[in-house]
């Protein structure tokens, strides 16, 4: 007899939430990767990141930049995904600020048994809960005008890594967004990433964004320490 659905989710389940396995080597970019780390990043202006490890399994992370932008949240590794929670704000080049508030997860597609060649593949979803400022000319009025919207949206993506030498690994990814209200959205982006020691790295990279509220485009240049 073939297992019900309810089986097949249980069993997924009891899979995603037992511990981790043994520690094992990954790439500075895997997502699922649990360490302490700091980073610099230019892509229109300076902003500082970092994580903090508290054991294998478990981490905080931070962002910041002179603008106001910033993100914070915690992250968990599972034994075939990790959980992100994160709260921050952005600011785009059209005047729209988001504050954003995501629950999400990635899981390495080769941990449910689906080939990738050369390609590490991970699977991400999650839920989005945002606040935007969107300022727009109203011709009635004659000026500018600020309005505040909310939204509640879902998301699904890939994120994948190619190993390219010893040093250089491709990144590149995507995630399209549906929410209330018909809000819809599409991120796209890609970059390359040097390891220019065992602990320092230095990452380019671009990234389109296209959503209901805002359009952007950036390109930045990252550098990363690991302790």
């Amino acid at each position: 007899m073939p297992p019900t659905p309810a089986c097949s989710l249980m069993t997924f389940l009891a899979l995603f939430l037992a511990a981790p396995a043994a520690a094992q080597e990954k790439l500075g970019d895997d997502p699922t990767k649990v360490t302490t780390k700091i980073g610099v990043k230019y892509n229109d202006e300076v902003s500082v990141s970092g994580s903090l490890a508290f054991g294998p399994v478990t981490k905080i992370n931070a962002r910041v930049s002179p603008s106001g932008d910033f993100s914070v949240g915690g992250s968990y590794l599972f034994r075939i995904g990790i959980i992100n929670f994160a709260a921050g704000r952005s600011t785009y080049d059209d005047g729209v600020t988001q504050t954003n508030y995501a629950l999400g997860t990635f899981v390495p597609l080769n941990a449910l048994g689906l080939k990738s060649g050369k390609w590490l593949v991970f699977g991400t979803a999650g839920y989005n809960y945002s606040e935007s400022n969107v300022t727009y000319f109203d011709e009635e009025v004659g000026d500018f005008l600020t309005v505040p919207l909310s939204n509640n949206s879902g998301y699904l993506g890939l994120f994948a890594l190619r190993p390219i030498s010893q040093t250089l690994t491709l990144q590149a990814g995507g995630i399209v967004i549906r929410g209330t209200d018909d809000y819809h959205g599409l991120a796209i982006g890609g970059g390359l990433t040097s390891d220019l020691s065992e602990k320092n790295s230095v990452t380019l990279s671009a990234s389109h964004i296209d959503n209901s509220y805002t359009s952007d485009d950036r390109v930045g240049i990252s550098l990363r320490h690991e302790f």
